[in-house]
């Protein structure tokens, strides 16, 4: 049986999830398909620019323990993974191929991972399915039309996503609601300055191809052409993005009642946790790091990126 309206398909799929009922609900490959648009073309279109592109993909991923050591390679992923209680139950908003949940699937934590790409999603449970991993729960559902209660994951994850959609600040509020008091979110987003030198490659690169692409280093590593042509559809081919300041978001987390807890890279301190909370950053202060991201080596590298941490206020 197909449930086509949206209130008893949101109503549903909770069901789904915290009793584990089986019946009645669309799928793909036993995948819940919890997906309901909006009123913006641009959902439809990344939902179907991801359902070919597939990023990132599981080149050189074999099992759960090269995936672990991939992962732990990041420092970020690394300290996130160590950080992490036992047995939180974690929100990846739009998870893409699901990399990042399996990693934190570990320790008993109950990882909910959606996003809108069907092809994305496929090559998630493949891996999941190979490795028999239990305890991430693949969804297809849309940010703008989210299921899920209030206040009720302990950690929300939406890293690299929401400056693909149609409003950056609309899915953060969305996302925000579904975190509880005293929870943290992870955000992470294209930075105006350290994204501008890798505005004006993805003009040369996306307009004349890749005979250009030796201004982009990634092109140079050793790793698979379906890597390589993932990465250029994804840096240079993508329908739509935007770029945001760290200014910016601090005023989102206000807005939102989240307090600021830190961020990478302006207050990143490899030898202290993550969750530990520095201070806010004063406004003029950031601005002179945030101007400096435009001469970084790494972001010419990298193509410009932030993570910014916050904690849901208690009331």
């Amino acid at each position: 049986m197909y449930l086509t309206n949206p209130e008893t398909k949101n109503k549903f799929a909770y069901n789904w999830y915290e009793k584990n009922n089986d019946d009645n609900y669309e799928t793909f490959d036993n995948i819940p398909d919890f997906f309901i648009n909006d009123t913006s073309s641009l959902t439809e279109i990344q939902s179907n620019f991801y359902n070919e592109v597939k990023f990132p993909n599981y080149d050189n991923i074999d099992n759960f323990g090269t995936l672990i050591e991939k992962a732990s390679r990041s420092i970020f992923a690394k300290k996130l993974d160590e950080e992490i209680p036992f047995g939180s139950k974690i929100l990846e908003a739009g998870c893409g191929t699901g990399q990042l949940s399996i990693f934190l699937s570990r320790f008993g934590r109950k990882v909910y991972a959606i996003d809108i790409s069907r092809g994305s999603l496929l090559e998630a449970k493949k891996f999941i399915d190979k490795c028999e991993i239990k305890n991430v729960y693949l969804s297809r559902m849309n940010i703008f039309k989210s299921f899920f209660p209030k206040n009720y994951f302990d950690f929300v994850i939406s890293n690299g996503v929401l400056h693909h959609t149609h409003s950056a600040k609309l899915a953060f509020q969305n996302i925000t609601k579904l975190l509880k008091p005293g929870g943290y979110i992870f955000i992470g987003l294209y930075h105006k300055q350290g994204r501008f030198l890798h505005s004006i490659r993805q003009k040369i690169i996306g307009t004349f191809g890749t005979k250009f692409d030796f201004l982009d280093s990634f092109f140079k590593r050793n790793t698979s052409e379906e890597k390589k042509k993932a990465w250029f559809l994804d840096q240079y081919k993508n329908p739509s993005e935007t770029s945001h300041s760290a200014s910016e978001l601090l005023s989102w987390f206000e807005e939102s009642d989240i307090d600021y807890i830190s961020s990478v890279p302006f207050d990143f301190d490899p030898n202290v946790n993550l969750l530990k909370k520095r201070n806010k950053p004063f406004k003029y202060s950031l601005m002179i790091k945030e101007k400096i991201e435009l001469f970084k080596l790494e972001n010419l590298k990298e193509g410009g990126f932030f993570i910014m941490i916050g904690k849901k206020r208690q009331f």
